[in-house]
């Protein structure tokens, strides 16, 4: 869970894979990361990542300037226990606190920790529907092209 708002809201989501979320700066000055939809509310739900989960900021040109990363950056969000801090870990290594984020940056979560075989096991899913809905087109393609 996200360190901050696990102390200050009554009710917590946890995030998912393939959600897209955004960082709200709430009236204390902390950082909040929220659905994309409630960036705006005054008090909207926070959503809080679980150690280790992968996201993919979308940064825009002021952003990107600003924190010296391009477009598009992958990061991994850790929980610091020593002090209390949560912290999304870039590929390069660099470290950034949720406080340290830019309010109204948007992000997807890429992979939520424990999350990956259920995921696995629907993208599975899907390649077998795809293959079967093939199937069942075929023999009408066929025949319609017996007629020409």
């Amino acid at each position: 869970m996200c360190w901050f708002s696990t102390e200050y809201a009554n009710h917590i989501e946890e995030a998912k894979t393939g959600q897209r979320l955004g960082i709200k700066q709430m009236h204390w000055h902390s950082n909040w990361v929220v659905r994309e939809t409630e960036i705006d509310a005054p008090w909207p739900c926070p959503v809080c990542l679980i150690d280790r989960t992968r996201v993919l900021f979308r940064f825009s040109e002021n952003q990107q300037a600003s924190l010296h990363l391009d477009t598009e950056a992958e990061a991994v969000f850790k929980m610091s226990k020593k002090p209390n801090r949560d912290i999304f870990e870039f590929s390069d290594g660099r470290q950034i606190t949720l406080g340290d984020l830019p309010a109204g940056l948007i992000f997807d979560v890429l992979v939520v920790p424990g999350s990956e075989q259920l995921s696995t096991v629907l993208e599975m899913e899907s390649v077998v529907q795809h293959e079967e809905e093939e199937r069942e087109k075929e023999p009408f393609l066929v025949r319609l092209l017996a007629h020409f």
